[in-house]
């Protein structure tokens, strides 16, 4: 039998060890610990929450990490504050790395047009990396120029991974590659993917964004002697389709013309052998239309790769050609919808629903934020409501008056719809000696036959 002095368990089966008593020891200490731990988390927490908390210590933190000073901490701070940034894929719903990252002063050294295609150019990159484009790290350049009046163009630095693509990381360089503003990396330009750019926006003036697409089906497509083949409609949106041989290395001039010529005045797509596509726009959301209809062509004529030639149905020119027209036209419904347009503003509602913060400026926001008012701003007086109504009803109901099968509705209509009368009446002046007679206009109320 166990002395009496023994601890035992709680429910009473047996002596305890000298580990499990050591455990009960600590144990207070541990509540104590997680208790503190938890209170911690709160506050945290509480300030991670302030928006201006948030702002003034990122805009701290990025100057400290220019400054050079203690950038392994400063970073984990950052990547704290921004929460879950840096997960190698945007593919994911875990990744909230924003967008349009110019802020407070920092917007002053950009006019609103740069910072407007700033962010929708970075939003671009974004959903590329969300379609599953990127199939070869970091090549693969998106470019956008400013405007015609200016040979100034902005692109990404070499080494960023499309995810991190912010507004404020774009580079401003020339049609010659001079960078003209580095932008907040310090990473260079790509001077061989960028001489491809170049080329097409010194040539073609009515281009502004060029899109490289080397997603895995205009690789493949790219490879093949038919080239691209109008099997779908998708492929008839593209309209006429280029190609061309591009050698590795930077261009020089004449590998340059025989691009330009290869391109032509009208073609918008333009198929390099074993490199995919370079698709061109006039907008941002035109360029992006052109990569996904070429995407998904592509996607389709490989599904068809194992049958000949002579079983596919082919569409004809005058269908391609009324098909590429239409789509070129705005909807009936809208007014002035650029090419894309539509579906580009509504992938951005899709990214600002999922916290990218995409500064973009919606045309047609989804939800209204002011309440549908009247035409005119005269308040509806309170003696015009239904309590009137409700009176009425009732004295007439005492007086024995009231109809059957009319109702709330129907007494209103005839009420409306009667003719509104008022009279003079002549009537003497009380509280003197002397009375005059006075005239007041009196409403008279005729029932409707």
């Amino acid at each position: 039998m166990a002395d009496t002095d023994t601890e035992t368990l709680p429910n009473g089966t047996g002596p305890l060890s000298a580990e499990e008593e050591e455990r009960l020891k600590q144990r207070p200490a541990d509540i104590d610990a997680d208790v503190r731990e938890m209170e911690r988390r709160k506050r945290v927490e509480a300030l991670m929450s302030s928006k201006l908390f948030r702002e003034e210590l990122e805009r701290v933190l990025d100057q400290q990490l220019h400054e050079g000073n203690d950038a392994p901490l400063l970073q984990r701070i950052r990547e704290m504050v921004g929460g879950r940034l840096h997960t190698g894929s945007l593919r994911g719903p875990s990744c909230v790395l924003p967008i349009n990252d110019i802020r407070g002063i920092e917007g002053v050294g950009y006019e609103k047009g740069e910072k407007i295609l700033r962010c929708k150019l970075a939003a671009v990159y974004r959903l590329v990396d969300l379609f599953g484009w990127t199939q070869t790290g970091i090549s693969g350049q998106i470019t956008a120029r400013l405007n015609t009046a200016v040979e100034q163009v902005l692109t990404t630095p070499r080494g960023l991974l499309p995810h991190e693509v912010t507004a404020s990381s774009l580079v401003k360089v020339d049609m010659q590659g001079v960078v003209q503003d580095q932008g907040t990396t310090n990473f260079p330009v790509n001077v061989e993917g960028f001489s491809l750019h170049a080329s097409v926006h010194a040539a073609r003036p009515d281009v502004r964004c060029v899109l490289h697409v080397r997603s895995a089906g205009a690789l493949a497509v790219s490879c093949t002697r038919r080239g691209l083949l109008p099997l779908c409609g998708e492929a008839a949106l593209l309209g006429d389709v280029a190609y061309h041989r591009v050698p590795t290395g930077v261009l020089d001039n004449e590998e340059r013309d025989k691009l330009v010529r290869a391109l032509g005045p009208h073609a918008k797509v333009l198929m390099l052998s074993g490199g995919g596509a370079l698709c061109c726009g006039a907008t941002l959301e035109e360029a992006f239309f052109q990569a996904k209809n070429l995407t998904a062509a592509c996607d389709v004529q490989l599904r068809l790769a194992g049958l000949p030639l002579d079983e596919l149905q082919l569409l004809d020119d005058d269908t391609r050609r009324q098909m590429y027209e239409a789509s070129r036209k705005p909807p009936t419904d809208t007014a002035k919808w650029r090419v894309g347009g539509e579906e580009f503003e509504a992938l951005m509602r899709m990214l600002d629903n999922a916290g990218f913060r995409t500064g973009y400026i919606y045309r047609h926001p989804l939800v209204k934020n002011e309440v549908p008012r009247p035409k005119n701003d005269v308040e509806v007086p309170p003696a015009v409501s239904s309590l009137g109504y409700l009176l009425e009803e009732e004295e007439l109901y005492r007086q024995g008056l009231w109809k059957k099968g009319t109702g709330k509705t129907g007494e209103r209509t005839r009420w409306l719809n009667s003719p509104n009368v008022y009279q003079k009446v002549e009537v003497l002046e009380t509280g003197t000696n002397d009375p005059k007679k006075i005239t007041k206009v009196e409403y008279l109320r005729v029932e409707a036959e």
